[in-house]
């Protein structure tokens, strides 16, 4: 049947009968030695903006503009900034009650202790969280955003560079660069329309558990 194709039109209806679950390049016969993972929503079930706008009231407001841009119906960064702005005045130990609530992916504690590969994350979540969950987790590699904190309090502000769609691409690129393993060897996996780049420069991108733009 498919000899009647051209080789693109081969490819565009192959993606189409196998739901775009078609593996090429090196990784369709060997394994895959790099793996970079999204945190929220992919690596763990809950979207930390979203536990701590809960402490500023602000919970229903942040949610709706975190799906909105996930989505990408919105810009990341500007998302980012218009929520982290609502987190002005919250104290440090919002991060202490916020991470015993972070829970983990089905099956994502076992996964990871099994891959036998290099195992990173990009968030656009926040170092506060990220950084001792991938320690817990023995992660060799993780980006976040930092929020700025005076006098132990939070100012509602991000400093330093964003962690959006495009850094998450150079996430993946220096993770791999490092690891000394080439990108087409390597997988990454989100959910969110700020993952899409990461997920173009993967030899493989999954989409789990996705919003429509990303799956």
């Amino acid at each position: 049947v498919f000899e009647t194709y051209e080789p693109e039109q081969l490819r565009l209806r192959l993606l189409e009968v196998a739901s775009g679950g078609v593996v090429a390049g090196p990784l369709a016969e060997e394994p895959a030695r790099l793996v970079m993972m999204d945190v929220d929503s992919t690596l763990t079930t809950t979207e930390a903006i979203d536990l701590l706008a809960e402490h500023a009231g602000t919970g229903e407001l942040v949610a709706s503009i975190t799906e909105r841009a996930m989505r990408g119906e919105l810009d990341f960064a500007e998302s980012l900034r218009e929520r982290v702005a609502t987190l002005e005045g919250l104290p440090v130990r919002v991060f202490d009650e916020g991470l015993p609530r972070i829970t983990l992916s089905p099956g994502a504690r076992a996964a990871l202790h099994g891959a036998g590969v290099r195992v990173g994350v990009t968030s656009g979540g926040f170092t506060a969280l990220v950084a001792p969950l991938a320690e817990e987790l023995g992660l060799d590699f993780f980006n976040a955003n930092e929020l700025e904190i005076r006098d132990k309090t939070l100012t509602g502000r991000v400093i330093g560079t964003v962690v959006d769609r495009d850094q998450k691409a150079r996430d993946l690129t220096r993770f791999a660069a490092t690891s000394q393993v080439p990108l087409e060897h390597a997988v990454a996996v989100g959910d969110g329309a700020n993952d899409l780049g990461m997920l173009a420069a993967a030899g493989l991108g999954v989409a789990y558990r996705a919003k429509p733009v990303t799956a």
